[in-house]
């Protein structure tokens, strides 16, 4: 059975975006080709809008095909613009440090999980599906030219992810 489990996670984790916040600001969609999408924006504010590409680590051997379960990934943002969002605001936002490649530790789980206190909205849904990350996807500190803005956001402190929002959860 362990064989057929990278399919398994590639299934789960490429079947939709994943949200950190309810107002679906920040998000990260990977794509079964490889590719993916980061998406930091505030308001009408775009930080990060740009693909990446990423690499399944985690040999087929070592991960099992029931939740929950620890990956590893390689990802790489890249400078490639997301079709539907504004030029190249990423490249002035960041330095070219945060372009190099990275690697995440993913721990996917299922369950019911409710997410408070992101919204100013009182808006507090519960999710089906958590992808946790040893460090955010979103670059830390240092990796910012646009400081003011990223100190405000604190964006490399956003490691939680959700998606498959349960509707009518208590």
């Amino acid at each position: 059975m362990a064989e057929h489990a990278p399919n398994f996670v590639t299934s789960v984790l490429c079947s939709d975006y994943w949200t950190w916040n309810p107002d679906e600001e920040c998000t990260v969609q990977f794509n079964e080709d490889g590719t993916g999408e980061l998406v930091c924006t505030v308001e009408l504010n775009v930080f990060i809008a740009s693909e990446f590409d990423w690499d399944m680590r985690s040999k087929a051997e070592d991960i099992a095909t029931v939740l929950p379960i620890t990956i590893e990934v390689a990802m790489t943002l890249t400078k490639r613009e997301l079709k539907d969002n504004p030029p190249p605001i990423k490249h002035l936002a960041l330095s070219d440090a945060a372009f190099e490649q990275k690697v995440y530790h993913l721990r996917l789980e299922k369950g019911s999980f409710k997410v408070e206190h992101r919204t100013t909205y009182g808006f507090h849904p519960t999710y089906e599906y958590r992808l946790i990350w040893d460090k955010a996807p979103y670059p830390p500190l240092e990796e910012w030219n646009n400081k003011p803005a990223a100190k405000a956001g604190r964006y490399w402190e956003r490691n939680d992810f959700y998606k498959n929002r349960i509707e009518n959860a208590e």
